[in-house]
């Protein structure tokens, strides 16, 4: 089962898949953002998060400047790519549940990325991925628009069972 959950931006998504992971534990691979929050809790950056614990700064509005910006963040592709790309290439060995989220355009710099998402979409039967609501890029509409893939929006009143639905969803291959 390839799952995509949409939905507006702070409506859920990363929870409802951080819901997941916890619940499937070693059998999920993959990773999520969250946000990083200054004291005044104003978002000023996103982090990468591997079901192995591995951390990293994606964008930050203060940080570091890169060539790569979404809005007032700068997206650091090197360290994104140390991080996803090695955990991503596992995921494409073994036989868990894959976890993206998230494919949006931060992520989408990468064209190594695409790549390996085309090939984990291509060959994977377990994904667990996010995508923006809008088509932010030709990849995440053509990502949408496959047969293959349950497209689930995230809502303020679906949010709360959905991981449970989705494991559901994916326990007969897990």
């Amino acid at each position: 089962m390839k799952i995509l959950l949409t939905g507006r931006p702070g409506i859920g998504k990363t929870t409802v898949v951080k819901k997941v992971v916890e619940k499937l534990g070693d059998k999920a691979v993959g990773f999520w953002t969250e946000d990083i929050r200054d004291k005044q809790n104003k978002r000023t950056g996103f982090k990468i998060v591997t079901t192995e614990g591995t951390e990293a700064i994606l964008a930050s509005k203060y940080l570091f400047e890169t060539p790569y910006k979404v809005g007032s963040y700068y997206v650091d592709v090197e360290t994104f790519e140390k991080v996803v790309i090695p955990i991503l290439e596992k995921a494409l060995k073994e036989d868990k549940v894959v976890v993206i989220d998230e494919i949006g355009k931060m992520e989408l710099f990468s064209k190594k990325f695409i790549s390996l998402v085309e090939e984990i979409f291509e060959k994977k039967s377990k994904i667990l991925a996010t995508v923006p609501i809008k088509d932010v890029h030709p990849f995440v509409k053509k990502l949408k628009e496959r047969t293959d893939v349950l497209l689930i929006e995230v809502t303020l009143s679906n949010r709360n069972f959905l991981p449970e639905k989705i494991i559901k969803l994916l326990e007969d291959q897990v």
